[in-house]
C-alpha cells in the first residue's frame, strides 16, 4: 500500500469518527463470500448506524450517477444485485468489470457486500493491492454518500419537529387570543347585567309605588263603603 493511499484512509476514518455519532462510521474489509458465482473474494463494507433500507435505496441510484451503470436483481437469488460492464477508474484498468453486490442488516446497521469481477479475477488485495485501493475508496466514497444522506433525513426530522412546535405555538397563541375575547365578552356581560339591575331596581322602585298608589286607592274605596 503506498503512502499517500494509507494517508487517504487514515484521513477517511479520522473524519468520519469526528463527524459525530449520527454520522455513519464505515470500515471496509475483504474475505472469501459465497455469492451466485460460487466463493469468490469480496470488499465488505460496515455501515454501523445505516440501517439496510436506506443503504438499499441509495446504492442502485448513486452507482447510476457516478458510473453510468443499470443495477439489476440477480435471478434465482434472495437479495443478489448485478452490476455489468462498466468501467471504475483505477479498478477496471482500462477494461470493463461486472460487480455484484448484496446488503444485509448487520446489529444495528447493515452491510454491503461487493464482488467484483475482472479478467484478472476478482478485486482482492493479493490481486493487486492499487486495484484493491481504489475499489475500497470507490465504497469509501458511497460510505460518505450515506452519512449525507443520513444528515439530510436527521434535518427533515428536525425541520419536522420544528413545525410541529411551531404549530403548538400558533395554537397557544390562538387559545390566549380566545381566552382574553372570553374576558372582553365576560366584561361586556357584567355591564350590561349591571346596568340591567340599574333598570331592574328602578323598575322595582316604580312597581312600589304604584302597589301604593293602589293601596291607597282600596282603602280610600273601602272608606266609601263604610260611610254608605
Amino acid at each position: 500500500m503506498q503512502m499517500k493511499d494509507l494517508l487517504f484512509s487514515l484521513t477517511f476514518m479520522l473524519l468520519l469518527v469526528l463527524a459525530g455519532s449520527q454520522v455513519v462510521s464505515a470500515q471496509v474489509t475483504s474475505q472469501r463470500m459465497t455469492m451466485s458465482r460460487g466463493s469468490n473474494d469480496a470488499l465488505i463494507l460496515e455501515l454501523p448506524t445505516a440501517e439496510e433500507k436506506l443503504v438499499a435505496k441509495l446504492w442502485p441510484d448513486w452507482l447510476k450517477d457516478n458510473y453510468k451503470v443499470k443495477t439489476k436483481k440477480v435471478r434465482k437469488t434472495k437479495n443478489e444485485l448485478e452490476h455489468l460492464n462498466f468501467s471504475i477508474p483505477g479498478v477496471s484498468t482500462g477494461g470493463k468489470v461486472d460487480m455484484y453486490s448484496a446488503i444485509r442488516t448487520s446489529g444495528g446497521g447493515s452491510e454491503l457486500t461487493i464482488w467484483i469481477a475482472t479478467p484478472d479475477g476478482y478485486i482482492s488485495p493479493e490481486l493487486g493491492s492499487d486495484r484493491y485501493i481504489e475499489a475500497e475508496k470507490m465504497l469509501m466514497r458511497f460510505a460518505l454518500a450515506v452519512s449525507r444522506e443520513q444528515i439530510q433525513l436527521q434535518v427533515e426530522e428536525e425541520e419536522k419537529a420544528l413545525k410541529e412546535l411551531e404549530k403548538d405555538l400558533e395554537r397557544i397563541r390562538k387559545d390566549k387570543e380566545k381566552l382574553e375575547q372570553d374576558i372582553v365578552d365576560a366584561e361586556r356581560a357584567i355591564e350590561k347585567a349591571r346596568s340591567d339591575i340599574e333598570n331592574n331596581l328602578g323598575e322595582q322602585d316604580a312597581k312600589a309605588r304604584e302597589i301604593e298608589a293602589q293601596i291607597e286607592k282600596i282603602e280610600a274605596t273601602k272608606r266609601k263603603l263604610k260611610d254608605f
